[in-house]
């Protein structure tokens, strides 16, 4: 039901925003809009589902790279793809389709998680889990792929000492660049977690741009440092991944803050209650 929910909110977000876009573009002011979308694992038997997507990808907007700086014109749709944590099954999978259509895209690694086995709720079996190992990554076409940091050891970093967190975003950063024998400019967040503080931080260790799982449109400015995602699976239904690729999904961090605000006060409710009855 929560996922039909979003569903039905993001359309009629969708059909709103569409007749605003349409208002502004009678007096010549319709913006470009870019979304960045994010995978994690892409399973082998969801290559041809992640094919479809890449191809309405292509028939409603125009793919960038995740690092682009160049202003978009007005009126125009455009999409970045990432993909976090680089799953091994990204090379058979994601790789080849992506370069069959021209498609740039981002891997973030944890280079302390490479030839491991990693957690994730898209994979389907215990080899979907597998990351990719040195070698694969060095052997990656740098053509169409960019490499970017997802710190080191892949730990929630708002939980971390400054120490800590400065630690991982610079030996991320630094084992990568020896690796691969090129700058490492590019970061996202693991899980999704940061705070302002980090945001410096990551800026201080030398990195152009940061991601986030917040589903908001991307590059309003080309000199963005904090760049908003969107994750998508192979497994979503069609019309789930045209929203998402318009950015219909962009309302439900307002949601969130205004239903964790509601359960706040009607927590300090209960409190002040108890504490007036004596418990």
């Amino acid at each position: 039901m929560k996922r039909i929910t979003k569903l039905i909110v993001s359309a009629l977000f969708a059909a709103v925003s569409g007749f605003w876009e349409m208002v502004l573009g009678l007096f010549g002011r319709r913006p470009g809009k870019c979304v960045i979308l994010y995978y994690h694992s892409v399973p082998l038997s969801q290559r041809r589902a992640f094919a479809r997507q890449m191809d309405v990808l292509l028939s409603c907007s125009e793919p960038l790279a995740a690092d682009n700086r160049s202003p978009m014109p007005s009126g125009k749709r455009y999409a970045a793809v990432t993909f976090d944590d680089a799953f091994r099954n990204i090379l058979s999978s994601a790789l080849p389709e992506l370069k069959a259509r021209k498609i740039p895209s981002t891997i973030f690694v944890a280079p302390g998680l490479l030839g491991r086995t990693w957690h994730d709720d898209s994979a389907q079996s215990a080899a979907d889990r597998e990351i990719m190992s040195e070698e694969e990554l060095k052997g990656i076409e740098p053509k169409l792929v960019r490499i970017g940091s997802h710190s080191f050891s892949h730990p929630s970093m708002v939980h971390l000492t400054p120490s800590e967190a400065k630690t991982e975003l610079i030996e991320s950063c630094q084992a990568l660049q020896r690796l691969l024998d090129c700058p490492v400019t590019l970061f996202s967040f693991p899980y999704g977690a940061f705070n302002r503080n980090l945001v410096e931080w990551a800026r201080e260790a030398g990195y152009e741009r940061v991601f986030t799982v917040l589903p908001y449109l991307a590059f309003s400015d080309p000199a963005e440092f904090v760049s908003p995602r969107v994750r998508v699976d192979p497994t979503d239904w069609e019309i789930e991944f045209r929203l998402k690729l318009y950015g219909a999904y962009r309302w439900l961090p307002a949601a969130f803050a205004i239903k964790r605000t509601l359960f706040s006060k009607r927590l300090d409710t209960v409190m002040r209650q108890r504490a007036s009855a004596g418990e």
